[in-house]
């Protein structure tokens, strides 16, 4: 009977924008809520929808911020030099967070400053306009996740990436597989003829 690893199992990671982006240290969040003891988030890619876009042009924004800032009064299990952000221009609509291998557990919560502008607000809420932010996760095992920021409140935007169990045979499991392939190869080999695999009839006397 075939058998699975048991270690492997679903992981849920949630996301949020919350207060006021040009003002709210911690105004974006990325936490690992569950997932195996060994599994980790390898990173997360933001797009924002509609007309919205971050604001990183260093002007009447979030501390004239040119770069995203992470906030360590708020992230927990994280350290800045384990998060990496990048993007392209000064208003992108796409923003990639990659992680230090091995950094991003299950129990652990990123946040960090990013300004927006163009949803016609500065506010959490916002972010569940026009569809909603979209949040792609991948981990460590290249299983990846993608879900829609929508409103919870007025100040708040919410998301919840699933990403489902992969069923992968166990290391025993496979080998037997093969073993079982190798022994059936051997008796159809004894099998055939030596002859190229035909078979010759003799003739009727």
């Amino acid at each position: 009977m075939l058998l699975f690893a048991a270690d492997l199992q679903g992981a849920t990671i949630s996301g949020f924008a919350a207060g006021f982006a040009n003002d709210t240290p911690g105004f974006w969040g990325i936490e690992f809520q569950s997932g195996a003891p060994t599994e980790r988030i390898a990173s997360v890619v933001l797009k924002m929808p509609g007309p919205g876009f971050f604001d990183f042009d260093g002007v009447d924004n979030y501390q004239n911020q040119t770069a995203p800032i992470f906030d360590s009064g708020s992230s927990l299990g994280l350290s800045a030099g384990q998060v990496f952000f990048s993007f392209t221009g000064e208003h992108p609509k796409v923003l990639r967070i990659r992680f230090a291998p091995g950094a991003f557990a299950p129990g652990d919560r990123l946040q960090f400053a990013a300004d927006i502008d163009g949803l016609g607000s500065k506010v959490g809420g916002a972010l569940g306009g026009y569809g909603g932010v979209q949040m792609t996760v991948a981990l460590s095992d290249r299983r990846t996740g993608v879900a829609n920021f929508r409103t919870d409140t007025e100040v708040a935007s919410r998301v919840t990436v699933d990403i489902a169990t992969s069923a992968v045979p166990e290391t025993g499991s496979t080998f037997c597989l093969l073993l079982c392939g190798g022994l059936i190869l051997c008796i159809l080999d004894a099998l055939l003829p030596p002859n190229g695999g035909v078979a010759r009839i003799a003739p009727r006397s």
